[in-house]
């Protein structure tokens, strides 16, 4: 099932999960729902009426305690939408689809008009304050995603953050922050191996409905439950031979 830490807990006369780092790999293609963090209404409530620094520390604290809880309540699995309406998919095939004139993407075209007119284009922690340094963005790092990707698969960097998804109520492996332009370029390229997610939280009746019954621990069952969907997302993956992922 690949690597994966999973901890439950649990209270006297009350369920109580707490997931942490729970990763699985899939296939990219079988990803199809994305869907925007359930506490999205904080994090816009904060921005707006905290200061910036007040805003950071308190959006650290409460996604710390969320994914010490990890279950959610709530519509936001049923507003899930597909990956391929997102805008980070978009930019990504229209890039790949202007190769070798990258300059004429959509995406580039945009960064140009930033730096006309603020000065500056960011891209995670790449800057570029003129056209040459845009290049250099673009052939460095944003198209090296795509080649990369289309020939040796998703790589993890060391360091860098898993890719996140959540799990629905009927058990939809869905995709949310973290790791979308990765997810992207590996569906534009049709990128071979496995795609590592990490299950930051679920749907309460989805948990609710999986460690019901009797025999086997609360962990057991979430277990058996995660690989079981972990299972069901690799069908069709061109699994690489000896391939180590993480």
């Amino acid at each position: 099932m690949g690597r994966r830490e999973l901890a439950l807990g649990k209270r006297p006369g009350r369920q109580n999960h707490v997931f942490s780092s729970t990763v699985l790999y899939v296939n990219p293609q079988a990803l199809e729902q994305h869907t925007l963090d359930p506490h999205l209404k904080w994090v816009v409530w904060s921005a707006k009426n905290l200061p910036g620094f007040v805003n950071q520390y308190f959006m650290f604290r409460l996604k710390g305690f969320l994914a010490r809880k990890g279950v959610f309540k709530g519509s936001w699995d049923l507003n899930s939408k597909p990956f391929v309406e997102r805008e980070e998919y978009r930019l990504m095939k229209d890039l790949h689809e202007s190769l070798p004139n990258f300059q004429q993407s959509i995406w580039y075209k945009r960064g140009a008009q930033e730096i006309a007119k603020t000065g500056r284009f960011s891209h995670k922690d790449r800057v570029a304050h003129d056209l040459v340094q845009l290049d250099r963005v673009f052939e460095g790092y944003l198209i090296d995603i795509l080649t990369t990707m289309e020939k040796e698969g998703y790589r993890q960097r060391e360091g860098a953050d898993y890719p996140e998804a959540m799990i629905g109520r009927d058990g939809t492996l869905i995709k949310t922050a973290h790791g979308t332009h990765r997810l992207a370029a590996a569906k534009v390229v049709g990128a071979p191996g496995l795609f590592p997610v990490k299950v930051v939280g679920v749907h309460h009746e989805w948990a609710r409905s999986v460690t019901t019954g009797k025999g086997d621990s609360r962990f057991e069952m979430i277990a058996h439950a995660l690989k079981e969907i972990e299972q069901r997302y690799r069908v069709g993956a061109y699994i690489i031979p000896q391939r180590r992922f993480g």
